[in-house]
């Protein structure tokens, strides 16, 4: 893939908030991630779907995601996540080698936006 097709940068993040006194973490509170790296990415669209969430609608968008091949970007796992800007996504499958060129991994991450 040549660099110009990928085109998103986006943060890698993980979770570095503390257990608080009830024994959770609160995930939805920007301070409580870290940034690891950025990486440029090609990213496409596959689907998304409306459901409840109690009193609220919210929409669940899939994302493939491609990325250069490094150590940082294999070892991706489901308790991080990408952030573009405003926009946060779950990873939601591990890194698989594009080709098994070990130059490229492509896995599947989920964009949630509700609306009040």
């Amino acid at each position: 893939m040549r660099a110009g097709h990928l085109s998103q940068r986006v943060e890698v993040q993980r979770l570095s908030a503390s257990v608080n006194s009830a024994g959770q973490i609160d995930e939805t509170t920007p301070g409580n991630w870290v940034t690891l790296a950025v990486r440029w990415c090609r990213m496409v669209t596959r689907g998304s779907r409306e459901f409840d969430r109690g009193p609220e609608i919210a929409a669940d968008i899939t994302h493939q995601i491609t990325m250069r091949a490094d150590p940082q970007s294999k070892a991706l796992t489901v308790k991080q996540r990408l952030k573009m800007g405003d926009r946060v996504f779950n990873i939601a499958s591990p890194p698989l080698d594009v080709d098994e060129g070990s130059e490229m991994v492509r896995f599947i991450a989920t964009e949630v936006a509700t609306d009040g």
